[in-house]
């Protein structure tokens, strides 16, 4: 693991915590060079906020983020959904 890859995860660890919250997560893909490829599911996937970018930018200000949104959750009825973002 390199340097990068292991400030990433401390970020994240940071992030998932709260996240949890949301019923959300963000997750590693893969690093090339400086940029980083996020997978977002949850609530927090569709969340204007900006949290997760916001956190690296401040953390890891000189990577490219690119955040992939694989599922949004939605309660309706008492039923858990999800669809394809």
């Amino acid at each position: 693991m390199n340097e990068i890859e292991k400030k990433v995860y401390e970020v994240l660890h940071n992030l998932n915590w709260l996240m949890e919250g949301h019923d959300s997560s963000a997750e590693l893909i893969k690093v090339k060079g400086n940029k980083v490829v996020l997978r977002c599911v949850g609530y927090c996937a569709e969340c204007e906020s900006n949290c997760i970018e916001v956190a690296f930018k401040e953390r890891m200000p000189d990577i490219e983020l690119i955040i992939r949104h694989s599922a949004a959750i939605k309660k309706e009825n008492k039923k858990t959904k999800v669809r394809e973002l």
